[in-house]
């Protein structure tokens, strides 16, 4: 939380906004009310600097997705000048991201074939990206230039070249993509010092100039850690005011946007070794989401600032509850990339799975009720607890019964393996806003249509969640025979063969859970493959994860029949196989409890029925409709 001096700027705090795509501006690259919106929350939050997004310098080939920004032409510039005043109006300053995507695109997004420094096949695997001509490179130089006067033009405090992921700065110092024969191939960094210095004679020494690198590329002939601080130490030569030192390609995005199932601050070696190399201030990056280890990032000298990202969409106002001492505050990025990663294929808004305000900051404001009225929530879930949380700063006296002795649902489980631990503290989060916001909670108590009449309620939330139910296969109901959460809930024994039958991102989950306290683990799925309800990058990090154990893993196998020994299975050639093994997992059969809901239609005028007791699904939707009606 102290301030820093970055260049010329005067920085708040050593919290950074991380660039990040939106898709919140019109569908030229302009900006919109939206837009200003979202940045102007993070700013209000508190943070020191914000790197606003990716913005794409021309309008020929340089952006890499649909709906990005734009700074391509002078016209963009007075909305640009809204976007970074409206920063500037809350106390932050901020800088703009600039960036051509080279290879990193298709010819449907930008109506032409991709260029590269040499020819390569494009991000997408569909097409040849063709090597770029030497007038290209001085047309390109200039727009970069160009695109950096328009950021200064429209009061931004500086502008970050994006020099990683595999873009065109990276592609140039790349040796996978540069094969080049001219000067631009026998010094690779040549590109990018030019751009660099370019842009540096056309906005003046002043202006803040910064510039996110690749510290790895993590493929056999990319760019490794060495070559990485010959790239800084050139670049702080050049004039750049800071480095911003990140990892990977695009093609493994989750080298750099790591999902739950990987380690956090993964990054922060890369960052260490540029800064014990370089003079310039340096950013670390890396889903450094827990305050106590960005403290320990920089008290350690690792690096100068810490750049968050989903830390910050989940909550805008992380830096200001830091700094106010209330961590425990914080709503916590879970690292499930439901809202802001898995998204972007679709070109859809950016959303938060754990924070539905996002992209919608100035419609979801909590504003308290004009005549405040009783409320029941039937179930502490996540959904369950957002809503009495949500309705309750509205001003509305609201219960929450719960039938169970803890409030939770099925997160309490899900939240169990170590490698979830994002989950664990958003758990304690939500039970948290639920006492701050003053809900009455009646916990071990089951919720009849009788009592809640007696409650009299003005609404009543119905957030019954789903269970498991009796598939019908026989032998199920044998004592080596458990429930998934009843293992996770430490209920039962398990013996040091298991045979998890099922093989969803819960299956997945327990059997790494199981293989973690030494059990030998069989991982049995009726359907060809594993985990098909993630998305994104989400699927293959856990997949790699299970590729790393010894877990025996059956796919394409149905499970007919449990006995004292072990599991009757029916393979793909439909002949019988039988796995022996002390305990059998059940984690499949999730069904709504809709019981409740039922018998509350018709007999009540205000009735919600929210979350799993719809339809089970992610927790995205749970806490977007317990929000929604709250």
């Amino acid at each position: 939380m102290s301030p820093y001096r970055l260049g010329n700027l005067e920085l708040r705090n050593r919290l950074v906004m991380a660039p990040m795509y939106s898709r919140l501006c019109d569908q030229h690259g302009g900006v919109t009310q939206k837009l200003i919106d979202y940045y102007a929350a993070r700013a209000q939050g508190g943070v020191g600097l914000i790197i606003v997004e990716y913005s794409y310098i021309d309008d020929k080939a340089s952006h890499a997705l649909v709906g990005q920004l734009g700074v391509y032409e002078d016209p963009l510039v007075p909305a640009l000048g809204d976007l970074a005043e409206a920063i500037h109006e809350q106390g932050a300053k901020t800088v703009l991201q600039i960036n051509h995507a080279g290879r990193c695109t298709t010819s449907r997004i930008i109506g032409r074939q991709p260029i590269a420094p040499s020819a390569c096949w494009n991000l997408a695997g569909t097409e040849l990206a063709r090597e770029m001509t030497s007038e290209e490179i001085e047309e390109i130089k200039a727009a970069y230039a160009d695109a950096a006067y328009r950021a200064k033009l429209a009061g931004f405090d500086g502008i970050e070249l994006h020099g990683t992921h595999g873009y065109l700065l990276a592609q140039f110092y790349s040796p996978h993509f540069n094969q080049r024969a001219d000067m631009y191939g026998h010094d690779r960094a040549l590109f990018p010092v030019e751009v660099v210095k370019k842009i540096r004679d056309r906005v003046g020494s002043d202006f803040v100039l910064g510039y996110r690198m690749t510290g790895e590329e993590y493929i056999p002939d990319g760019i490794k850690p060495e070559s990485a601080l010959h790239l800084a130490q050139r670049l702080e030569e050049a004039g750049v005011t800071y480095l911003h030192v990140s990892a990977g390609l695009q093609e493994t995005i989750e080298d750099f946007i790591a999902p739950v199932y990987c380690a956090a601050g993964a990054l922060v070696p890369l960052a260490e070794k540029v800064r014990s190399a370089v003079g310039v201030p340096v950013i670390a990056v890396g889903a450094i989401h827990d305050p106590d280890l960005a403290e320990e990032v920089l008290r350690e000298g690792k690096a100068d600032l810490i750049a968050v990202g989903r830390a910050l969409i989940a909550d805008a106002d992380l830096a200001t509850k830091i700094g106010e001492g209330q961590a425990e505050t914080i709503r916590p990025c879970v690292r499930c990339m439901e809202g802001c990663v898995n998204r972007q294929p679709l070109f859809l808004d950016q959303r938060c799975a754990v924070n539905p305000e996002v992209g919608r900051e100035r419609d979801l404001k909590i504003i308290k009720a004009a005549a405040p009225k009783r409320a029941l929530v039937i179930g502490g879930g996540p959904g369950g607890m957002e809503a009495a949380a949500s309705l309750a700063a509205r001003g509305h006296q609201v219960t929450l019964i719960e039938k169970e002795a803890e409030l939770g649902g099925l997160l309490r489980f899900a939240a169990v393996p170590a490698f979830k631990k994002e989950l664990r503290t958003y758990l304690d989060y939500l039970k948290g806003e639920v006492a701050r916001q003053g809900v009455e909670v009646h916990l071990s108590q089951t919720a009849t249509a009788e009592r809640i009449r007696d409650f009299s309620p003005d609404a009543v939330v119905v957030a019954t969640g789903s269970s498991f139910k009796d598939p019908g296969i026989k032998g199920i109901g044998a004592p080596n025979v458990a429930w998934v959460i009843d293992i996770l809930a430490e209920k039962v024994p398990v013996g040091k063969s298991v045979v998890v039958a099922g093989g969803s991102a819960m299956g997945c989950e327990v059997a790494l859970h199981l293989h973690r306290q030494g059990k030998a683990v069989t991982l049995v799925e009726m359907l060809p493959e594993l985990a098909i309800d993630l998305s994104g990058v989400v699927r293959p990090s856990l997949l790699k994860l299970l590729g790393e154990t010894d877990i025996k893993i059956l796919t394409g196998h149905r499970l007919l029949e449990i006995g004292p020994g072990g599991v009757m299975l029916s393979g793909p050639d439909h002949l019988s196989v039988e796995i022996p093994a002390d305990t059998v997992a059940l984690a499949f059969g999730l069904a709504p409890n809709t019981d409740l809901a039922t018998q509350l239609t018709g007999s009540f005028k205000n009735v919600y029925i929210i979350g799993d007791c719809v339809a089970p699904r992610k927790i995205y939707d749970a806490i977007h409709e317990g929000a929604f009606v709250g």
